[in-house]
């Protein structure tokens, strides 16, 4: 069965940031996903999130496997950001109350 795919209001706000072409790139990438989840996305190490790969860019992912929705987070550039993950360490999963 095909899992959800939800782009949350952090990602849509970077995605408007990024150029036309890596924004759709990365929405493609994104409906590849609900299928076959496991094949897509790779665990993060030291952080209860997924992340795909798209180019020079990661999405950072929320799977939620019991619900079959896949929370896409925010988008940033591979070696950039990685650092910054801590931030949604401490909101991790507040986008499922919603």
């Amino acid at each position: 069965m095909a899992h959800g795919v939800v782009l949350t209001e952090t990602l849509v706000k970077t995605l408007e940031q990024f150029e036309t072409e890596d924004a759709e790139r990365i929405i493609t990438k994104l409906e590849d996903i609900g299928d076959f989840p496991d094949h897509f996305l790779d665990r993060l190490k030291n952080h209860p999130g997924y992340k795909r790969r798209v180019g020079n860019l990661r999405v950072l992912i929320d799977w939620d496997k019991d619900n079959e929705v896949i929370d896409a987070i925010d988008a940033f550039e591979r070696k950039k950001e990685y650092r910054e993950l801590g931030k949604y360490r401490e909101v991790w999963g507040s986008w499922r109350d919603e």
